[in-house]
């Protein structure tokens, strides 16, 4: 008798439980949809913005205006002016070419035996150099102004005319640039000038230092 009992209510207890599972599964198939078409209280206002190509900066050529100081090998010291001009080919290299001139003092023989030995004392020259930008990096000033930076080597050849007669003139050099915005950028470089000569005498390989800063305009 107990064991028909537990088996009456064992037969109740399954079909409720089945009644109960067929319940929820009617739920999730009505609840669902209901919840996918459900909007966000808060819509997004996001728009697309176009994008004009000709915005985006993509200044290649640089030209600029510098001065500084040359030495020429046995002709001292003097103020340097100069112009270049770049194309940069990517990031990292760079062509260049630069025009400058100078002016010789006399030597120290010239001023021992009170003579002269060139009649023109002007020095120019112009060279085509291949730069690669080595370093670069981030300048802060006032602790709140963040400008970049390139620490760059160069090097080239070209000519040189000093003295009535030209020669062909290798040059190597490294300079540093801080760029103020897309557009404007300071110099600072120190180059080496190397050509050969026999203007004092004998042939000798001469060898001019250049140390000058300037300005220069992307565009």
């Amino acid at each position: 008798m107990e064991n028909w009992t537990q088996r009456i209510f064992l037969n109740i207890n399954a079909k409720i439980n089945a009644c109960l599972a067929s319940a929820m599964v009617i739920i999730l198939l009505f609840v669902k949809p209901a919840m996918a078409e459900e909007k966000p209280l808060i819509e997004p206002d996001v728009q697309p913005q176009k994008v004009d190509e000709s915005l985006i900066d993509d200044e290649n050529f640089e030209i600029g205006l510098y001065g500084g100081v040359m030495h020429l090998e046995d002709f001292g010291s003097s103020a340097l002016y100069g112009a270049r001009i770049a194309f940069h080919l990517s990031e990292q290299l760079f062509f260049e070419a630069n025009y400058a001139e100078t002016e010789g003092d006399k030597t120290s023989f010239e001023i021992l035996a009170r003579s002269n030995l060139l009649s023109d004392r002007s020095y120019t020259y112009f060279n085509f150099n291949l730069g690669y930008n080595v370093l670069p990096g981030e300048a802060f000033i006032a602790g709140k102004y963040a400008f970049n930076t390139n620490f760059y080597v160069i090097a080239g050849f070209g000519s040189s005319d000093f003295g009535g007669s030209s020669s062909q003139t290798a040059n190597l050099g490294f300079g540093y640039q801080l760029l103020l915005n897309d557009w404007l950028a300071v110099h600072i470089s120190a180059r080496e000038h190397y050509y050969r000569s026999d203007l004092t005498g004998e042939e000798k390989l001469v060898m001019n230092n250049e140390l000058s800063s300037g300005v220069s305009f992307f565009f």
